[in-house]
């Protein structure tokens, strides 16, 4: 008689364990969804890794750069 609760009480738990991980499953899609949504609709521009600075020379900076000086 025991040992037939114990079945029982392990069936049950077995389905609980299960509808969790189906809604988790669930759960992770929806959220993969939003998350790739989200990076879809970033504007490109807005992303950057580094700083772009122009270096202007003046022609004192380019005269000694060709001729190695500094």
């Amino acid at each position: 008689m025991k040992n037939q609760k114990s079945i029982a009480e392990l069936q049950k738990s077995l389905k609980l364990l299960n509808e969790e991980k189906v809604l988790n499953e669930k759960t992770n899609e929806e959220e993969k969804k939003k998350f790739s949504n989200l990076i879809k609709n970033i504007d490109p521009s807005e992303i950057r890794n580094t700083i772009f600075v122009e270096k202007k020379f003046t022609l004192w900076d380019r005269i000694k750069r060709v001729l190695g000086i500094s």
